[in-house]
């Protein structure tokens, strides 16, 4: 996307309407830049500015005698703009630490409150995309007698996330057998990740006896079929009534197009799935590929836990405050990695 260069009143001008339409949710006018802002030029200068950045399809008019928007050129020309996010303020800080901090050792729990607090502080839609399992490193094997010929099979990574899987055997296997499996899995494919395991289950295991040899590879089996069907993520949101509460939404037609699109969890896995850059990830409005985004806004950010990626961010109408948002989500990335990595160790 090409962004036109502006002159320094062209610039002025253009930063007071995001501004003042950030702010009050309503098309900025002439007289409104001439009175609130400092830049001493009348309202008929402002005019025409406007004209030329309407020109460049920085702004628009939504109808004969408003004032003027953004149009998505516009946000992202603004965004690309900025040097620096607005800095969290230290209560805000102090806020998101001690609501984190609490569920450090839970993953889970600190992942879904995750997406609760993005919310809170931005007003907008807070939304979390949980780390692949697989892509986690292997703390330990265990496995449970639930029956003669069934065993409950459990995968801890080192992040703390679990996953359970019945596994079916052809033959009983006694206590000591099922304890010396057990040791020896763990003792020789510690640190892998789950991804890893299969490739190295018949290289590691080669001198073990034919009793013991059945159950790794009936362990292996089973844990090829939790890398081929584990979907992309747990997914995560909050703050629907924030989104509700803009202006955008004052009409039934609008409510009704943001409730299809939180009822679409394949839509917004999707679209969190696809911002994997390192850094922030911004996508404004028609920048988005799915139609039911188009009039919203997509802040994101990487996060990981012992190597495994997650997504977090927040989701709103393309008027938000761009630069605390994006402070906001790195500032989330930062602490949900700082607090785990130190529960952990």
């Amino acid at each position: 996307m090409i962004k036109p260069a502006l002159t320094t009143r062209e610039r002025q001008v253009f930063l007071a309407i995001v501004h003042g339409f950030v702010q009050n949710a309503e098309p900025v006018g002439s007289r409104f830049i001439a009175k609130h802002y400092n830049l001493n030029i009348s309202p008929a200068t402002v005019r025409n500015v406007m004209a030329d950045l309407e020109e460049k399809g920085l702004i628009w008019q939504p109808h004969t005698s408003a004032g003027r928007m953004p149009t998505t050129l516009g946000y992202r020309a603004y965004v690309d703009s900025l040097e620096g996010g607005a800095v969290l303020s230290d209560q805000e800080q102090a806020i998101i630490i001690d609501k984190l901090a609490k569920f450090a050792r839970n993953v889970d729990v600190i992942v879904s409150k995750t997406a609760q607090v993005l919310s809170e502080i931005s007003n907008q839609l807070g939304v979390v995309l949980s780390p692949r399992f697989t892509k986690g490193l292997l703390e330990k094997v265990e496995l449970l007698q639930i029956a003669d010929h069934k065993l409950l099979l459990v995968l801890s990574v080192s992040s703390g996330l679990v996953k359970s899987v019945i596994l079916e055997i052809e033959t009983k296997v006694s206590p000591d057998v099922l304890s010396e499996t057990v040791q020896l899995i763990n003792e020789r494919l510690h640190g892998l990740s789950i991804e890893q395991l299969t490739q190295y289950f018949d290289e590691r295991f080669t001198d073990v006896d034919a009793e013991s040899k059945a159950l790794i590879n009936a362990i292996k089996a089973r844990t090829s079929d939790i890398i081929q069907m584990e979907p992309e993520g747990d997914f995560y949101f909050s703050g629907a009534h924030h989104v509700i509460q803009n202006p955008e939404f004052n009409s039934r037609e609008n409510v009704g197009r943001i409730l299809e699109l939180l009822d679409r969890k394949d839509i917004l896995v999707r679209v969190l799935s696809e911002q994997n850059n390192e850094g922030v990830s911004i996508v404004i409005g028609e920048e988005n590929k799915e139609e039911l985004m188009r009039n919203y806004s997509v802040i994101t950010t990487t996060y990981q836990i012992d190597g495994a990626k997650g997504m977090l961010g927040v989701i709103g109408p393309t008027r938000m405050q761009y630069a605390k948002i994006i402070s906001l989500v790195q500032f989330m990335s930062d602490t949900l990695h700082y607090l785990i990595s130190k529960a952990s160790n």
